[in-house]
């Protein structure tokens, strides 16, 4: 029999706690189980015991993540007999650390979910990126808590996207309920027929035509990037683009966009070049929807940006 392990990741007053608190004791997920929890990790919202064990759930607490061993996990697979656990991760441990330790025969980890305190994910990202990345790369649910009006979710929710492009995200307001909230408005006026797209704008743009293509079927387009490289199924296709850092200048993340133009066999990578065309939607299986073609008319080589790094604010 096999025994799911739920990795819950999050920096210290992320809501890890009251998340996985009422998972157990408020909703069906423990039922015909033997659970068993796992806290490396002891904030302002404690766990009570006997509310747990009500639930069939045993409760375990760690202290360093030199615990993690084999030996550990086979102890608590012989005391417990758990089908599931659920382990709430210190955000100061190493997540990879944790995946990658031996654990028993039929122990895996079907799902990490990550929360995240909107009001101070910008301070993560200017100074705990690395850590962070830890966080969110390997995350299959990201839960964003304490929205208000105050929150651009477009920041929050590309920077993820450009770490982790396949998670699900969730926005929750302050008092637990899920933000129904319209996306952020964008810097520039989607209404028009033409766009200039801003260095600083990059980003933003890239992605927002990923997730909504039928935004700018028709539209032309300016832009400023690198090129990329040749694109596989199109002739005269090409990729734009530029680097997001994910976690430090040596991790980064491609975003762009395919282009098309007779000239791109005589492009050299890494070459800045700016380019003005109209964008046509193509159907790509890869992702089983349309995505934006631009179909250059003016391009250009033009001097490198001083600061070639996306960013989303």
């Amino acid at each position: 029999m096999k025994t799911r392990i739920y990795l819950f990741t999050g920096f210290l007053d992320s809501g890890k706690t009251s998340f996985i608190n009422d998972t157990i004791t408020t909703t069906d997920f423990c039922e015909g189980e033997k659970s068993l929890l796992i806290v490396s990790e002891q904030g302002e919202v404690e766990y009570n015991q006997e509310e747990i064990e009500a639930c069939n759930c045993d409760l375990v607490y760690v202290n360093s993540e030199d615990e993690w061993t084999y030996e550990f996990f086979e102890e608590l697979k012989n005391k417990y007999n758990p089908t599931q656990v659920l382990v709430e991760l210190n955000g100061m441990f190493n997540v990879n650390r944790f995946l990658a330790c031996s654990k028993p025969e039929g122990w895996e980890v079907v799902q990490v979910l990550t929360t995240i305190n909107a009001q101070t994910f910008g301070l993560y990202i200017q100074n705990m990126r690395s850590l962070l990345y830890q966080h969110v790369v390997h995350t299959d649910l990201l839960i964003f808590n304490r929205i208000d009006e105050t929150v651009k979710k477009s920041f929050l929710r590309n920077n993820i996207k450009a770490i982790n492009s396949t998670c699900q995200i969730i926005y929750e307001k302050a008092d637990g309920t899920v933000n129904t909230m319209d996306d952020d408005e964008l810097p520039f006026d989607i209404s028009s027929d033409e766009l200039n797209i801003l260095d600083h704008d990059f980003g933003l743009f890239c992605m927002d035509a990923l997730d909504h293509p039928d935004k700018y079927a028709g539209k032309t387009v300016t832009l400023k990037g690198k090129f990329i490289g040749r694109d596989k199924q199109l002739v005269d296709g090409f990729v734009i683009g530029r680097l997001a850092m994910v976690c430090c200048e040596e991790d980064t993340s491609l975003i762009g966009m395919v282009c098309e133009h007779p000239a791109a066999k005589q492009l050299i990578p890494n070459e800045w070049i700016q380019v003005k065309g109209k964008i046509e939607l193509d159907y790509d299986p890869d992702i089983g929807g349309e995505v934006c073609i631009l179909k250059v008319e003016d391009l250009k080589v033009v001097p490198p940006l001083e600061n070639e790094y996306v960013t989303f604010d």
